[in-house]
């Protein structure tokens, strides 16, 4: 499907592993910094109460400032200071008795006894933990340990490189998104219309393209419009001295003479007729009005286009119905019998239909290029043209119109003769 291979998706994939593989890291190190902080501190809370420097000189008290300056915060909540006792008393129980089932309550925590005998311990009690710590009085001080909450600093960092790379991601899919635009004005361009805006702002490279892009295209736009302005000009330049020509042939009587000129007016006319054909043929803009029609009419229009000519052509095609623009395929048709008698032996050619495909055949030498090579405009240059019996235009057209109407042309000589298959 198209959205496996869309540059959008293949981003989101990128940054969506690299989210998760930052989630991943950040979960490892917060497990981590949570192990190593837990055994800082416990080492700490045990030190502490222990130590002597943690008591008063004079009753062997803890000092309750020495803890608190160590970011240990005192308890003073009577319920739950109940509470944590509870489990500092089943803790001590347990520790006294020595019981094997001691392993069953250290999910709860653990007790300590110090050298002077007094117990104190590390409980467990809804996700935090408490220094619990026993007087020679035997009354308990509690602490919280502050560092069971939540490591605040990971979660900041981590959650800022995310954040980051979110605005990233929505900065380049913002970059990328107005390749869809120039994707539909390209195709819009490679069907014709020179008619596109497609600048946008920006200073990244797909705006730098897309930028370069409409300049190119109101270039081209202007050297197409001075170009048609030019063949306008130039076509009617042309095209009035041949009318006034045959005009002027008209008006003379009937003599070889005026026939002979007749013929070069008629040439001059096919000549420029098929040059306007080169044109639109070569810069893609002839377009096909497409109907339903006879073949074998189509043939006979094309043979009527030739002329006298026209009887030396053998003809065996029946009806046939055909989708095609009936000017253009009867034109194509008549230049491909033109050249058959053209470089015809015996000045003779024959059109026929064989399973389905029409054959247009005549005795003579082979073609001196190969097939593909008459389908480029004006590919005859310098020694080809020198050495070639003409230049090919006729056949270009032909092939082209045939191209353009789905027409597979094959040519072949065999037995000195050369033989063109139209399959329709």
């Amino acid at each position: 499907m198209r959205w496996r291979h869309s540059l959008q998706t293949k981003i989101t994939f990128i940054f969506i592993t690299a989210i998760i593989a930052i989630l991943l890291i950040g979960v490892g190190a917060y497990i981590k910094s949570v192990k190593e902080s837990t055994f800082e501190f416990y080492h700490l809370a045990v030190s502490m109460a222990v130590s002597e420097d943690s008591r008063d000189e004079v009753n062997k008290n803890f000092d309750i400032e020495k803890f608190t300056n160590e970011g240990f915060v005192l308890i003073t909540d009577e319920r739950q200071k109940i509470e944590i006792l509870k489990i500092y008393d089943k803790l001590l129980i347990n520790k006294k008795k020595n019981s094997k089932n001691r392993n069953s309550y250290k999910d709860m925590g653990k007790i300590y006894f110090g050298e002077n005998g007094l117990d104190f311990g590390i409980v467990l009690y809804e996700d935090n933990a408490y220094l619990v710590l026993n007087q020679p009085n035997n009354e308990h001080i509690i602490f919280q340990i502050q560092y069971m909450s939540k490591h605040y600093t990971l979660f900041l960092v981590f959650g800022t490189i995310i954040f980051l790379i979110c605005l990233l991601y929505i900065a380049i899919i913002r970059s990328i998104r107005p390749l869809k635009t120039l994707r539909v004005k390209i195709k819009d361009f490679a069907d014709g219309n020179d008619e596109i805006d497609i600048k946008i702002k920006g200073g990244d490279e797909v705006a730098e393209v897309a930028n370069e892009f409409d300049a190119a295209v109101k270039k081209i736009r202007a050297f197409r419009q001075a170009r048609q302005l030019f063949l306008r000009n130039i076509m009617h330049e042309f095209k009035t001295p041949i009318m006034q020509g045959k005009l002027s042939v008209e008006m003379l009587d009937e003599s070889v003479y005026k026939k002979s000129l007749e013929k070069v007016f008629v040439r001059q006319e096919n000549l420029l007729n098929k040059f306007i054909s080169i044109e639109k043929l070569g810069t893609g803009e002839l377009i096909l009005d497409i109907h339903s029609y006879n073949l074998r009419d189509i043939i006979d229009a094309s043979l009527d286009i030739i002329g006298e000519q026209a009887s030396n052509v053998s003809v065996d095609i029946k009806d046939k119905k055909v989708q095609a623009d009936f000017d253009m395929l009867s034109a194509a048709f008549k230049n491909l019998l033109d050249n058959a008698l053209l470089y015809s032996s015996d000045k003779k050619a024959r059109i026929e239909a064989r399973d389905g495909e029409i054959v247009i055949s005549n005795s003579g030498k082979p073609l001196e290029f190969s097939l593909e090579e008459y389908k480029k405009p004006f590919f005859m240059q310098g020694r080809k043209q020198k050495e070639s019996r003409g230049l090919g235009f006729g056949l270009f057209i032909s092939l082209n119109i045939f191209e353009l109407h789905g027409i597979q042309t094959k040519y072949e000589h065999k037995n000195g003769k050369s033989i063109f298959t139209l399959k329709f």
